[in-house]
């Protein structure tokens, strides 16, 4: 009698186990590259606009790099696996000025940082610079 509640017990245990190890396996699966979704949000101010296009272009850069292990050559190489659509300057509609060397360092910028209420603008490695 003793013997069978053992049994139950290790079952039990064991049941439990394998549950946990397909509940960890499924979130696994879902922390792939293809479930990533950068916000979009479009704001009513130019200046902040512009600021939050940046950052998201500079995380989906950064989760290329992450993906890749280089940067993009250019910013259409982040569409449709880390960004559906490369946003534009707002205002202008314009393509934001994207350089990298592909493996140390990329920059994004604007091309009238002036219109902005910049004297320059632009990210470099992640960092926002702003004068």
């Amino acid at each position: 009698m003793f013997r069978g509640k053992w049994k139950f017990l290790l079952g039990i245990i064991l049941l439990v186990m394998i549950v946990i190890a397909v509940y960890v396996f499924f979130l696994y699966q879902q922390g792939g590259t293809e479930y990533y979704n950068p916000p979009v949000k479009k704001i009513d101010d130019p200046k902040m606009q512009i600021l939050s296009d940046m950052t998201v272009l500079s995380q989906t850069v950064e989760a290329y790099y992450a993906k890749n292990m280089r940067y993009p050559d250019k910013l259409e190489q982040l569409k449709p696996e880390f960004i559906d659509k490369i946003p534009l300057e707002t205002g202008t509609e314009k393509s934001f000025i994207y350089e990298s060397d592909g493996l140390d360092c990329y920059r994004i910028t604007v091309s009238q940082p002036s219109r902005y209420g910049f004297k320059e603008l632009f990210i470099e490695n992640g960092k926002i610079i702003q004068k």
